[in-house]
């Protein structure tokens, strides 16, 4: 196991043959650990202000249109995934997400919690959740990808709520605010293809270790 941040490795992987056994030959790939808060069961709120839990640049998020409606300049939609502003006085009180090249395999769920009320069930794209046009905020979010495929694919984020620093979005948690009640103003989604890198097979000196060797028993100084 090799832990990087910001660099690259190199592992190093033996293969040992016994004599005369025949082994089919060994299939490697890199994948990457999850050290995130998602594979903690908790409702714990991740908050920081880390520049690095912005969307990278090099990515290449799949399209998909978040459209919400805010508490005073009404519906707005974006194909890039956000929508409100962190700082804002107004709030979202409803949302909904489309994603229209959407997969064979995989699907996004969410859901989202009225001031004053339960939470809602867990719904698909294209479905609206919240209270729009009554006045009342989203005080909790929820996202996650399901379906055989989900694997393939990364959901990231930026959840934002007011009078706080935005939230780096966790899988499958519900995000609110430090005491659950702050107003939702901001909210950034993206879907990106997980990429898997095969490790190249390198050709070893003990590729034929198998073979019969001579071993020498005589002793030298060391």
């Amino acid at each position: 196991v090799a832990r990087v941040k910001g660099g690259v490795t190199t592992v190093l992987i033996t293969e040992y043959h016994m004599f005369d056994e025949v082994i089919e030959p060994v299939d490697l790939r890199i994948d990457r650990i999850d050290t995130s808060p998602a594979i903690m069961r908790t409702f714990a709120v991740v908050a920081s202000s880390d520049p690095s839990q912005a969307i990278a640049a090099s990515s290449k998020p799949l399209p998909i249109t978040l459209t919400a409606h805010l508490s005073q300049s009404g519906e707005v939609a974006s194909s890039e995934g956000w929508v409100g502003e962190p700082g804002a006085d107004e709030f979202i009180d409803s949302f909904a997400i489309d994603w229209a090249e959407k997969p064979v395999g995989v699907d996004l769920l969410y859901t989202c919690m009225v001031a004053g009320s339960g939470p809602c069930r867990n719904v698909s794209t294209g479905t609206v959740v919240g209270a729009r046009g009554q006045g009342l905020p989203l005080i909790c979010v929820g996202f996650s990808l399901v379906g055989p495929l989900r694997k393939h694919y990364e959901l990231t984020g930026l959840v934002v709520f007011k009078n706080t620093e935005p939230q780096r979005l966790v899988a499958n948690q519900m995000m609110h605010g430090p005491t659950g009640n702050e107003p939702l103003v901001a909210l950034h989604l993206a879907l990106t293809p997980v990429t898997k890198m095969n490790a190249a097979r390198l050709k070893s000196p003990w590729e034929n270790s198998a073979s019969q060797q001579n071993t020498i028993a005589a002793g030298q100084l060391a």
